[in-house]
């Protein structure tokens, strides 16, 4: 057992305890697991495990791609580091050889908190994508036929989308859909805002949402852990603005389903949602979350 690994397994019980007992008791099988509380790295551990634990989602000796919506430094605009953490430790506790970061968090990221400065070992041991972009063809893509995104999301084993559920000035909500443009090249990205190479902000928002709702048939996530826990509800998504504290952790396999949630818990009509929407028309996922088995905690 390597020292990363042994590392997060003591972590793991002194920050969490009995929270992974969860994994010896038959449980229900549910889509969605919403955990509110004060302590996010414990919420997340438990939110995860009410799915199964990561042992369904990330095999021994695998590689995982984590992708974390960190680039912003504004209360309630960035994914807390203790949930991230949680997430890494899950996986290497669950046995993952190599968690690659997909969007390159960066150092200042986990400054953000003092909380950070108890797991230097597991950061330490996080790859990076290192901005090594490949052309993948999108089969049923709409208005988006082809993207560059990082090579390394297309062939880790495993996929965990980790974005903050936040206000966002163009799409109204960012949550996992609006997060995966933070793997797609600079050419790519600027393309789902304009329909051309030059780019024009937000003035064709149908359009920057069928490519946000096309550009997920690349690869549905393995699992979602989103932050609901302190999030802007104004001047999104790069702050500074209001904030609503709703301390809740949300987890789930199902793209559309977490997002409708997020949708939720932000107070919209997940129907109202432009990507959202498209994402179910395109079969990603359930958009009626009356049809989704829901646990909260």
């Amino acid at each position: 057992m390597n020292g990363a690994l042994l590392g997060a397994g003591v972590l793991i019980s002194n920050r969490a305890v009995n929270l992974l007992d969860l994994t010896r008791i038959p449980i229900e099988k549910i889509d969605l697991s919403i955990v509110r509380g004060d302590d996010y790295y414990a919420s997340t551990i438990k939110a995860v495990e009410a799915l199964g634990g990561m042992k369904r989602f990330v095999s021994k000796g695998s590689t995982v791609g984590i992708l974390v919506n960190s680039r912003y430094n504004k209360p309630g605009a960035y994914v807390k580091p203790e949930i991230t953490l949680a997430a890494i430790t899950l996986c290497l506790g669950a046995g993952a050889k190599k968690i690659i970061s997909l969007e390159n968090v960066q150092d200042s990221y986990w400054h953000l908190n003092s909380f950070s400065k108890d797991y230097s070992e597991a950061i330490g041991d996080l790859k990076y994508a290192g901005n090594n972009f490949k052309k993948a063809k999108i089969q049923r893509g709409i208005s988006l036929k082809d993207a560059e995104v990082e090579a390394d999301f297309l062939d880790c084993d495993t996929y965990i989308n980790i974005p903050i559920f936040k206000q966002h000035e163009g799409v109204r909500i960012t949550g996992c859909l609006k997060n995966l443009m933070g793997l797609t090249s600079q050419d790519t990205n600027r393309y789902f805002h304009s329909g051309s190479k030059a780019g024009d902000g937000y003035s064709n928002l149908p359009f920057l949402s069928q490519c946000i709702a096309d550009v997920n048939l690349l690869r549905k996530p393995d699992l979602c852990i989103a932050d609901a826990t302190e999030y802007i509800t104004t001047n999104g998504p790069f702050g500074p603005g209001e904030i609503v504290k709703a301390k809740k952790v949300v987890a789930g396999t199902d793209i559309v389903a977490v997002d409708s949630m997020g949708a939720k818990i932000l107070g919209y009509d997940s129907g109202d949602i432009m990507p959202i929407r498209l994402a179910y028309k395109n079969g990603l996922g359930e958009i009626d979350l009356s049809k989704v088995k829901i646990r909260e905690s």
